[in-house]
């Protein structure tokens, strides 16, 4: 009994062992592909040698978006040196003479030249520099000396930029929206009871479409230098300015933009410029008066690239660069994260965690 007892343990022994390995082979064989991806997370099977991105992506990678808005200054600057002014304790206008000889008086002549017949120029005293006269009431006719029209108005910017970037240059093409205030203003170099020159509009806009093109010359830890040129051409509104009183001309526009890399495709772009375009006003008489529009301004936007890489789908994955997952290549920062695109999945921090905006606002 003893013995037949000692030969069944050592059958149901066997037959334990024997389960144990056919066990471990079966799962061995359909559990081994994802335990890999548990293990084996950074590297592509030993036989593909060379994971890569598709064409389309590899093009789309080349592209970039801007989108800023900003505030801008818009000096205008006439030279009226052949056109003798009458100013009123109101309003300045340009003298000429009508078909029948007669005095008359142009005004609002930047964008819609006004004629008036009003103008008596009899009791008008003419204006000399080397008199100390102080009345404002009194009538004056500049004929001489050097005749600058000079002023001001703000503008509100707002411009979208497509970019094709390879290494250091980049070309593209761009369009700009901008909301401008009434022009002001004065005779340079001459006293205030000289009359200023306010336009008849209180605002207008402008619209800029433009090539583009642009050079990386320095970088300097996570900011980047560019110098960027804009030629194109612009229109103003017909209601403030008539095209058939004011034509325009192609304009340019130099920038030096900083961009803030927060990552490899998202960077915050600070682009201070100046436009240097101009517009000539047809008078009543033929002739035309040509009028400077410099524009400063300051935009702030961002500027977004296409990523040669989906995101890493595993959420605890802390490779910050871009990596491997058996079969797929993935990149490890998200488009929008503040991080040095630098910092390798090796770091044992990631950057992110140290210069967070909200560092105490996120889950532990």
């Amino acid at each position: 009994m003893c013995y037949q007892n000692h030969q069944s343990l050592g059958r149901n022994h066997f037959y334990i062992k024997f389960f144990t390995i056919i066990t471990l082979l079966l799962g061995g064989i359909f559990i081994s592909p994802s335990m890999g991806q548990v293990f084996n997370p950074w590297g592509p099977p030993p036989n593909d040698k060379n994971i890569d991105a598709n064409f389309l992506r590899k093009l789309a990678n080349h592209f970039s978006a801007e989108v800023a808005i900003g505030y801008g200054s818009t000096r205008y600057r006439q030279n009226l040196d052949q056109y003798q002014i009458y100013s009123n304790n109101a309003s300045l206008y340009l003298l000429a003479e009508d078909s029948l000889g007669n005095t008359v008086g142009i005004g609002n002549w930047l964008n819609n030249p006004l004629v008036t017949d009003t103008i008596n120029t009899t009791s008008a005293a003419y204006y000399q520099s080397n008199l100390n006269e102080s009345d404002a009431n009194r009538n004056y006719v500049i004929d001489s000396l050097e005749k600058r029209l000079v002023g001001g108005g703000n503008a509100i910017p707002i411009h979208l930029k497509i970019h094709f970037n390879y290494e250091r240059f980049r070309i593209g093409a761009g369009a700009t929206f901008e909301i401008n205030t009434k022009a002001n203003m004065q005779l340079k170099g001459f006293p205030d009871y000289i009359a200023s020159y306010q336009s008849d509009f209180s605002r207008f806009f402008t619209r800029k479409y433009y090539l583009t093109a642009g050079f990386h010359y320095y970088d300097f830890w996570d900011f980047s230098y560019f110098a960027d040129l804009e030629y194109g051409n612009f229109r103003l509104s017909e209601s403030a300015f008539p095209t058939g009183n004011v034509s325009t001309s192609n304009y340019w526009n130099i920038s030096f933009p900083i961009e803030k890399n927060f990552s490899e495709y998202f960077r915050l772009v600070m682009r201070p410029s100046v436009d240097l375009k101009s517009i000539n006003t047809i008078m009543p008489t033929g002739q035309s008066i040509k009028t400077n529009m410099w524009n400063l301004q300051f935009q702030v936007g961002i500027r977004v690239s296409f990523p040669l890489f989906k995101k890493c789908p595993i959420g605890n994955c802390e490779a910050q660069k871009e990596h491997h997952h058996i079969d797929k290549k993935f990149r490890g920062q998200p488009i929008y994260k503040w991080q040095n695109p630098k910092v390798g999945e090796n770091h044992p921090y990631n950057l992110n965690e140290k210069r967070e905006s909200f560092p105490f606002l996120k889950r532990k």
